[in-house]
C-alpha cells in the first residue's frame, strides 16, 4: 500500500472514529492532533514505520545531522510536524494535516503548512505529505479540491 493512500485511509477512519467517540456533528471539530495520532498508529501498523506525533522540526533537523544555529531556531524553532515517520530510527517523512473549512476558503492555512514543510525539506531533503480535510462546504468537494490544488500548484511548482 502506498504511503499517501494509507495516510488518506487512516485520516478518514480517524474522522469517523472521532465522530463516534465525541458525538460531534461537524467534521471541522476534529482536532488535528487526534488525526495525527490515529494516522501515526495506522502507518505503524500498515507499513511498520516508527511514528511521532507533534515532532519538533528542530529535533528532526538534529536527527538528520543538521546544525541548529540562531537562524534555524528563528525560522523553525516553534514548528512541529503533525506526524514524523521514521525508519531505522532516522526521519524519513513528515505529514502535515490541515482541516480546511469555510473559514479558509482560499486555503491560506494549507499554504502556511506547505510553506513550513518546504523550509524543512529544503534544509533536510525529507519527504513531505500534506493531508487536507475539506469540511463545511457549500461547494462540491471535487470543485473545492480542484481550486485548492490550483492554488497549491502555483506554490509547489
Amino acid at each position: 500500500m502506498k504511503l499517501s493512500q494509507s495516510i488518506a485511509r487512516h485520516g478518514a477512519e480517524a474522522v469517523k472514529t472521532y465522530r463516534t467517540v465525541s458525538g460531534i456533528r461537524q467534521d471541522n471539530e476534529v482536532p488535528e492532533i487526534f488525526l495525527g495520532g490515529q494516522i501515526a498508529i495506522g502507518l505503524n501498523r500498515d507499513l511498520n514505520f516508527q511514528a511521532h506525533v507533534e515532532r519538533p522540526y528542530l529535533t528532526i533537523i538534529k536527527e538528520l545531522g543538521g546544525t541548529i544555529n540562531d537562524q534555524c531556531i528563528e525560522s523553525m524553532g516553534g514548528l512541529r510536524a503533525d506526524v514524523a515517520l521514521y525508519q531505522e530510527e532516522k526521519p524519513l517523512a513528515i505529514v502535515e494535516l490541515k482541516i480546511c473549512d469555510e473559514r479558509d476558503r482560499r486555503g491560506w492555512k494549507v499554504l502556511a503548512d506547505l510553506e513550513k514543510m518546504k523550509r524543512l525539506s529544503e534544509q533536510t531533503r525529507i519527504a513531505m505529505y500534506l493531508g487536507v480535510l475539506l469540511t463545511d462546504t457549500h461547494q462540491e468537494c471535487k470543485d473545492r479540491r480542484k481550486s485548492l490544488e490550483t492554488i497549491l500548484g502555483r506554490v509547489v511548482s
